[in-house]
């Protein structure tokens, strides 16, 4: 009986976990697309990586942070289908375009009073050809109360023809909407 004690415990002894070190080194061997860039807006910190068998199949997860670390908005999307993401040749190509995705090249909108004016009696704001979409639950006594506090805002591709806008008030980030661009 001590035998098969003993041998069961030398058998039990192969079924422990790996250690962490050697799980995060399994999962970084197998991410084919490891890249990173970081940035800073206001005095918040950008943070966008890529994680996926390759750069073409790769997930996009944008994070930004505020200074004690927390994350106040996060989100994941898939590379082939993001504007400036899509087409990564390489983890290097990958890690530039992760670093334009989260600090945009050019002039961009960059608070809440760049937002296009929302007409009396019109169902969305108006801006040309390629329309503004407010989120869900926004009206337009918010959106326009909004666009007169002139807000910081933040702006990044979220698809193949929208960039996600989002405003920071109070330590907070809201999601204002959705401007469409030609894809």
């Amino acid at each position: 009986m001590r035998a098969v004690i003993i041998i069961a415990a030398f058998a039990l002894t192969g079924c422990n976990e790996q250690p962490l070190s050697e799980t995060a080194n399994q999962a970084e061997a197998e991410n084919g697309c490891p890249a990173t860039a970081s940035g800073v807006w206001e005095s918040l910190r950008l943070e966008a990586s890529a994680f996926g068998a390759d750069c073409d199949e790769a997930q996009a997860t944008i994070t930004i942070r505020n200074n004690a670390g927390e994350a106040l908005w996060s989100q994941i999307h898939p590379a082939g289908q993001n504007f400036t993401l899509a087409g990564a040749e390489s983890v290097e190509d990958m890690q530039r375009r992760l670093n334009e995705w989260i600090n945009p090249p050019g002039a961009a909108r960059d608070s809440t009073g760049d937002l296009p004016e929302w007409p009396a009696n019109a169902d969305s704001p108006a801006d040309g050809e390629f329309p503004f979409y407010v989120e869900e639950g926004v009206d337009r006594r918010t959106y326009e109360a909004l666009r007169q506090r002139d807000a910081p805002m933040f702006c990044y591709t979220q698809g193949m023809e929208s960039l996600a806008c989002l405003a920071l008030e109070e330590g907070r980030l809201t999601k204002i909407g959705v401007q469409s661009f030609p894809g």
